[in-house]
């Protein structure tokens, strides 16, 4: 299984290049939720698709391709991918989109990527066997189209492990939010524990809580199954947790609405503190 990590990573390498190619375009279409699609999502979803189904005997379901509850609800594994998370971010140009990739085991994430290809920050995490960062370097080749300079050797030589502990400097607790989707629920959260706000786009809010750069991030509205699973076990191994805001759980997917419910995810510094307490009314 760790194979198949570091080579569904540099799955994620490869399509954070092709979508490179596409960045600072702003041509889109919208979908039926009138969110945006743009044509690096869908190239982007066929590259990885193509990749997984080569690496694995898994299928897949993305959100540019959902795979039918019928055919999915018996599946052991199955491939759980987003193929540009943060199409808005992506349009903006403020480089907070990333690639997803995770592997539904029943109903929870075991291994999980994430590439943000305009910072070069891969995450990536397998249960069982940890969290890790590795800063990938890059180069404009003669075309001024990027290209990373990663191997599976450089992968497993420069990964960082991810443990959770706090680097943030600030005192206060920091709590992230989103760039495009913050709600007065959420503002609401943040004032009643006078939170420090950070905003990140897409996968990276829960990245930074495995990477101890925040410490909560609430979120009350609609996500979906693809936006939230690899970031979960990635911040999972790195002693965090993601709650069902309603249930105070874990989050579960597989289900037959791939809509997430409203959540909390907590740092692994700040399970069983008083935010920690509060929310699971305890």
């Amino acid at each position: 299984m760790q194979d198949l990590l570091f080579q569904s990573a540099m799955s994620a390498i490869k399509a954070g290049e092709l979508v490179l190619k596409y960045y600072g375009l702003e041509e889109f279409a919208l979908k039926s939720d009138s969110s945006p699609v743009t044509k690096a999502d869908l190239e982007s979803n066929a590259l990885l698709t193509q990749e997984l189904l080569a690496n694995s005997p898994y299928k897949v379901c993305s959100e540019e391709a959902i795979l039918d509850y019928e055919e999915r609800k018996n599946l052991e594994y199955y491939w759980l991918i987003d193929p540009l998370d943060g199409t808005k971010d992506f349009l903006a140009k403020n480089g907070g989109f990333t690639i997803n990739i995770a592997l539904i085991h029943k109903n929870r994430p075991i291994l999980g990527v994430v590439f943000a290809p305009a910072f070069g920050s891969l995450y990536m995490a397998l249960e069982g066997f940890g969290s890790f960062k590795v800063q990938i370097e890059s180069q404009k080749d003669s075309t001024q189209s990027i290209q990373f300079l990663s191997t599976l050797q450089d992968l497993k030589d420069k990964k960082v492990r991810l443990n959770g502990e706090r680097v943030a400097q600030e005192s206060a607790l920091i709590a992230c939010d989103s760039m495009f989707h913050s709600t007065q629920e959420t503002q609401d959260f943040i004032q009643k524990y006078h939170l420090k706000v950070q905003k990140y786009g897409s996968s990276l809010k829960i990245c930074a809580l495995a990477e101890g750069k925040a410490d909560i991030y609430p979120r009350f509205n609609g996500t979906s199954e693809w936006d939230i699973a690899a970031c979960d076990i990635i911040l999972q191994e790195a002693g965090g947790v993601i709650l069902d805001y309603e249930h105070k759980k874990p989050l579960e997917y597989n289900k037959q609405s791939v809509r997430n419910p409203y959540f909390i995810a907590f740092a692994k510094t700040q399970i069983g503190g008083e935010i920690y307490k509060d929310v699971l009314g305890s």
